[in-house]
């Protein structure tokens, strides 16, 4: 029993840090640069994906959304993405042909081949939505069209043994019109709740 519960308490903190590592990491003075994209599926054998890139874009100027590259589960894995030019090199659209990694209400992490290794490596915490069954252990994705970024949402982080799971709530980024995608970024501490605690 008082292994379990040094096992239990470990995992607490472990995933508080998390939790706290990624509050930190997403209020960075000097947020990642994030590419405009949209999701196209564009046949193999064509020769020249940029010009479709481009062609689409000018017949939609608000299709393509700067943010975090966020699949949906089903459907359409290659996407349309702008890289800006600068003094030394001269970039513009590009296709890319994405890989799925964890998922979570439908949306899943956009990877791009070059990076899967990378990828592979990263741990995810558990977690579920609050009064919910599903657990996921992916980033906090959601998923609706009625969603706004700053909307207030909350998820509850699975901790093992006898420590109580965590209640984290956070806010509504990234959010993708034609993915209906977006991704909760954590707020405040992480504190136990009877809502997210209702087996244990």
């Amino acid at each position: 029993p008082e292994l379990t519960r040094m096992v239990g308490f470990c995992t607490y903190a472990l995933v508080s840090l998390l939790i706290i590592q990624n509050v930190q990491s997403q209020q960075s003075p000097n947020p990642p640069f994030l590419a405009p994209w949209f999701l196209l599926e564009i046949p193999d054998e064509t020769l020249n994906k940029a010009e479709v890139c481009e062609k689409v874009d000018l017949d939609d100027p608000g299709l393509a959304s700067a943010t975090k590259i966020i699949l949906p589960e089903e459907g359409p894995t290659g996407i349309c993405i702008n890289f800006p030019s600068s003094p030394k090199y001269t970039f513009g659209w590009e296709h890319e042909k994405m890989t799925r990694g964890p998922c979570a209400n439908g949306c899943c992490e956009g990877i791009p081949p070059s990076l899967l290794e990378k990828f592979s490596g990263v741990k995810y915490p558990s977690w579920f939505v609050p009064d919910t069954d599903t657990v996921f252990k992916a980033p906090f994705y959601f998923r609706g069209g009625k969603l706004l970024d700053g909307d207030e949402k909350e998820a509850c982080v699975v901790v093992d043994g006898d420590g109580p799971n965590l209640l984290v709530k956070g806010k509504i980024t990234n959010f993708n019109r034609q993915t209906e995608c977006a991704l909760m970024v954590s707020e405040g501490e992480p504190q136990p709740s009877p809502r997210c605690n209702k087996d244990k």
